[in-house]
Parts: C-alpha cells; structure tokens; sequence
C-alpha cells in the first residue's frame, strides 16, 4: 500500500502479476498506473483501459519489472485501517487505547507516510467506529 495524489493505493509487482486472476481484478478497475523498465531501463507507461485483458497479461509476463497500482475505493480504504489498526490492537493485548497510542502503534507497522496523509485523517473517524463496534474503546486523548 501506498500514497499517491492523497489516495491509498495498492500495488502490485512481480510475482504478484503472475497469475490470470489479478490481470483480471485489475481490469475495470481505477488505475493510478502501470509501467516497466525496458532494456534500457527507461520507464514506461500504458493506459490500463486503452489494451486488452490479453494485451495486459502478455506485456506484464514479459517485463519482470513491471508495477501496476489501482486506486483503492472508500470502503476498501476503511477496510484496510481497521484491520491494521485491529491487529495492532490484538498484538498489544489491548481492548482500549487511546489514540496517541493507536497512531504509535499503526505508524510503526505501515509506511509512515500513510498513517500521516490526509486518507488516514479522513478515513479515521469511521475506523474508530468500526473498532468501537467491535467492541474496543477508542479515547480521544492518550492517558498521561
């Protein structure tokens, strides 16, 4: 996962392009793009919509540099700080923390830069609720 132009991302490389079944979740879906090196390490980029399923999948077999990242929608957005913020929870055999603590916690397991986006900030108030629905109290200020 990444930031990119204040969004979550997810990306794929490598051995994650392998397989028939993501060239096909990637198709109709938002990309925020796809590139390879070539043989002489340039970049380079294709639309997603503009080729083929088939299209895509030959010239991602090809390339073992290729990196593809869609955009991710809201609901996956809030998916995927629930559950980092949940196992950060369970790791630290906690039912309550405060919020201080939870960004500790998440900043030290994801990328920095995303605990710190403004995707975090505004995604945060609807994973509280979710963790809170689960049964975990969530204080707004840490405990001193």
């Amino acid at each position: 996962m990444r930031i990119y132009n204040n969004q979550l991302i997810k990306v794929f490389t490598g051995d994650d392009l392998n397989t028939s079944d993501v060239i096909s979740k990637l198709k109709g879906r938002d990309p925020a793009g796809f590139t390879f090196r070539d043989e002489k390490n340039n970049i380079v980029f294709y639309d997603i919509d503009a080729i083929t399923a088939k299209e895509l999948q030959l010239v991602i077999r090809k390339s073992k540099t290729a990196t593809i990242a869609i955009k991710l929608n809201d609901e996956e957005v809030i998916d995927y700080f629930y559950i980092v913020a949940r196992v950060q929870l369970l790791e630290h055999d906690r039912e309550s923390c405060s919020e201080d603590e939870l960004y500790v916690w998440m900043n030290a397991s994801i990328d920095s830069g995303i605990v710190n986006s403004s995707v975090w900030s505004d995604a945060k108030p609807k994973v509280i609720r979710r963790l809170q629905d689960e049964g975990f109290v969530i204080t707004e200020t840490s405990i001193e």
